[in-house]
């Protein structure tokens, strides 16, 4: 089955109200803000999502967004391939959430002036948060992976007082 491109911009509520659900692709090239966080995004974005209303009359927006890129190992400076996944369920319904003390369950999401989410967006958002603080390689693939590392001695210098330098200016 050939994968399809993911619409850009969705109105929520008339997409939960057709119980739509969107299975295929966002370009890499759409991506460029985690381009910029990466040294390069392997593969298109795989999207599954689907809209619906949940049992309390919550507007519901639930999936999943994957893909494939290489970072910059923080110990050995070479790249890596890391697949990025993540599991979202969104809601524009802030009020009845909120009723409901279900803030935990649901992520918010605002629609613009014409009542649509920008879906590149918030997909691209959670794959920037899937992205690890310190992406490494696994310690049996890294180079630097079985080294020990030790703190050493802190020299004199750095031991001094960092204001000393101002006592000089002073005079």
């Amino acid at each position: 089955m050939q994968k399809v491109k993911i619409p850009q911009n969705v109105d929520p509520i008339y997409s939960a109200s057709k119980r739509l659900d969107f299975d295929g692709i966002i370009p890499k090239e759409k991506l460029e803000r985690l381009l910029d966080m990466v040294g390069e995004i392997k593969d298109d974005a795989e999207v599954h999502l689907t809209f619906g209303v949940d049992l309390q009359g919550i507007t519901a927006i639930e999936g999943s967004v994957g893909t494939a890129v290489k970072c910059v190992c923080q110990r050995c400076g070479e790249l890596f391939e890391l697949r990025l996944e993540s599991q979202i369920r969104y809601t524009p319904d802030v009020k009845k959430v909120e009723e409901l003390g279900l803030e935990d369950v649901y992520d918010f999401v605002e629609p613009n002036e014409f009542g649509e989410i920008d879906l590149y967006q918030i997909l691209e958002d959670e794959l920037i948060l899937a992205l690890p603080s310190s992406p490494r390689h696994e310690d049996s693939d890294c180079p630097e992976g079985g080294k020990e590392w030790v703190a050493g001695e802190v020299s004199e210098s750095v031991r001094a007082n960092p204001f000393a330098v101002l006592s000089k200016l002073k005079k």
